[in-house]
């Protein structure tokens, strides 16, 4: 009876040890994110700061908004190797599995006009039903498109028609996708530039890497770091938008956002 009852009991803790497990895993995004956001006030855990010698997306993540959306990196020179230029196999694309936040990273793509999407001009595009990591509908003001934040794609959908695909679907703001002020630059200002290349001949190249900049377990981005280079050399970049808008502080780590003006 004794040996009966040690079981059960031993049963019983098992299954609360179980519950607890799922619990914690079901949660495990806020319960990170809280011990980092905590870790980062006393000092006690700072996942940028432990490297001795930190990444260039380290770098990014830290860089201070200063009013300026893009700025150089490498003094706006790619960093591609003569292997990553290639061009025999054609165009392609490939975007980078999910984290285990659910978060979008690096996307590359070898791009071509045979990638480009028939045109959409007598056909509306289909809607965006992903909800991107860190998505709110923020209104910025009483028109339709003053929204916050859109779901901002990494390869661009001029390029290769992909729409609904999580692994390239960020949250960013209207002032990192697509900034309508004047003399503003953003980063259809630099998809634009590469379409207008790719439409010139369809023996144009554009290899291209987009990557989403994070900083420790935060879900929304704190910019885009993009390169291009054509195979001819006559159009090339390097540079990082913020993932900023101007009057307005965003919390990256869940995307919840309020005026500052």
């Amino acid at each position: 009876m004794k040996n009966y009852k040690r079981c059960r009991f031993a049963r019983r803790i098992l299954l609360g040890i179980v519950i607890l497990i799922g619990i914690a895993y079901l949660n495990r995004v806020s319960i990170l994110q809280k011990i980092v956001a905590l870790g980062s006030q006393s000092q006690l855990i700072n996942i940028d700061k432990q490297s001795s010698s930190p990444t260039q997306n380290d770098g990014l993540a830290n860089l201070k908004y200063t009013g300026q959306t893009v700025v150089e990196v490498n003094y706006n020179q790619p960093t591609f190797t003569q292997d990553d230029l290639q061009i025999k196999q054609g165009g392609w694309q490939k975007l980078s599995s999910l984290d285990w936040l659910g978060r979008p990273q690096v996307a590359n793509a070898l791009l071509n006009q045979t990638l480009m999407p028939p045109s959409q001009k007598y056909k509306a595009r289909e809607r965006l039903t992903i909800k991107t990591p860190g998505y709110h509908a923020i209104k910025t003001g009483t028109n339709n498109t003053d929204w916050l934040y859109n779901r901002s794609h990494l390869i661009g959908y001029q390029f290769t028609g992909l729409n609904n695909e999580a692994k390239n679907l960020i949250t960013g703001t209207r002032q990192l996708n697509a900034d309508s002020r004047v003399n503003a630059k953003s980063m259809v200002t630099y998809e634009t530039e590469i379409a207008d290349y790719l439409h010139q001949s369809k023996n144009n190249y554009v290899r291209y890497q987009v990557a989403p900049i994070y900083k420790n377990v935060e879900l929304v981005p704190r910019g885009v770091h993009m390169i291009a280079q054509s195979n001819d050399n006559t159009l090339k970049f390097n540079i990082y938008v913020f993932n900023v808008q101007d009057g307005w502080t965003l919390n990256y780590l869940n995307g919840n956002a309020e005026r500052s003006e």
